[in-house]
């Protein structure tokens, strides 16, 4: 089996050497194709359209019209450069959407703002968590997001834009970027929560029947806490830079709504050392339940000695077979010793009984 990580240093040491800016994807090879989905709205009118070239996205620059510039797909290096050049984008900034391993944080730039925001998803079936980038370029009164995968993860944000529910369409660009870091912090909270629910069923199999594949998903879910900090974690010092109201492209009437942020993200990670805490107890509740069948299995092992032992002890007298031994040559010998035997028998199971061993 193929380390990922392995993979993922071989494709970083090609940008050994080069210069700052140098566009090179450092993600795993993808052949989908890029698709640009724009979003031009304001309180009295909404337009989605599909395009083929940034030229047709016009209104980047209107003051009363807020721009939504979704693109799925960032492995192709030309395609990125292009979009750079049209926008005047930093070439850093490029570099960094072409890392698919950038953790969170944020950038001032004179025009714009960058931000990388992670999203997560959990099997529970697999006990595997999944998370890309989600890269934010923020301006007056456009936003550019730029992720890898094309799994819907904003369809209720363009629903809201086209429904004209909420507040999104009075609000200028600052206010769409916050409603899609509420979206991806709030769908953090459903994987918390499958995460919740794994680790209950595991404790239940840990207790009933506790096999070494109950210890492989044990390792499997405190790995996977281990990694769901690494998003989330810095995703609060980004959200502590915007409360700090230093950030001149969110205004007065948007940091309200951050402060709500905070405060998931806090309770999220309240809850993640909660379940990390509930992950560590689960070893242990699985060696004790391992070791309460192991001494449920010795005591009737025991049991079973213990009452063949008197039985054995007859039977051994009896099977040496000296010459001289008066009992050999009574004609009901034999069926007198089987009767002794069942009876020994018959009381020891009636005495484990009284003393609830059995």
């Amino acid at each position: 089996m193929k380390n990922p990580l392995s993979n993922l240093f071989k494709r970083y040491s090609r940008k050994v050497g080069l210069p700052p800016g140098t566009l090179i994807y450092v993600g795993e090879e993808r052949s989908e194709p890029i698709v640009i989905n724009l979003i031009e709205y304001n309180e009295s009118s909404c337009r989605e359209s599909t395009i083929g070239k940034y030229e047709e996205c016009k209104s980047l620059n209107e003051p009363n019209t807020v721009t939504w510039l979704h693109i799925q797909g960032i492995h192709e290096v030309e395609h990125v450069r292009e979009m750079g050049q049209h926008f005047d984008i930093d070439t850093l900034v490029l570099e960094d959407i072409m890392n698919p391993t950038q953790l969170p944080k944020i950038e001032q730039y004179d025009e714009f703002i960058f931000l990388i925001i992670r999203t997560l998803k959990f099997d529970p079936d697999t006990n595997n968590l999944s998370e890309e980038p989600i890269n934010l370029i923020v301006g007056n009164n456009y936003v550019i997001s730029l992720q890898e995968s094309g799994e819907g993860l904003f369809q209720t944000i363009k629903n809201r834009i086209e429904n004209q529910q909420g507040r999104i369409r009075r609000m200028q660009a600052g206010y769409l970027a916050y409603a899609l870091i509420d979206l991806i912090v709030d769908n953090y909270f459903v994987v918390v929560e499958q995460i919740s629910d794994t680790i209950e069923l595991v404790e239940e199999e840990a207790i009933a029947n506790p096999t070494p594949d109950v210890l492989k998903r044990i390792n499997s879910i405190r790995r996977q806490l281990l990694l769901l900090r690494k998003p989330i974690i810095p995703l609060r010092d980004v959200i502590s830079e915007i409360q700090s109201r230093e950030i001149e492209i969110f205004t007065e009437d948007t940091y309200p709504y951050f402060n709500d942020v905070y405060d998931h993200i806090l309770q999220i990670i309240h809850t993640l050392e909660t379940l990390r805490i509930s992950a560590s107890s689960l070893y242990d509740t699985y060696t004790s339940a391992l070791n309460h069948r192991m001494n449920e299995v010795m005591k009737v092992l025991t049991l079973v000695a213990t009452f063949f032992i008197p039985l054995t002890f007859i039977a051994g007298i009896y099977g040496m077979n000296f010459q001289f031994m008066p009992e050999l040559k009574m004609q009901w010998g034999y069926p007198i010793i089987l009767i002794v035997m069942l009876s020994i028998g018959i009381v020891m199971f009636i005495y484990f009984k009284r003393k609830k061993w059995l």
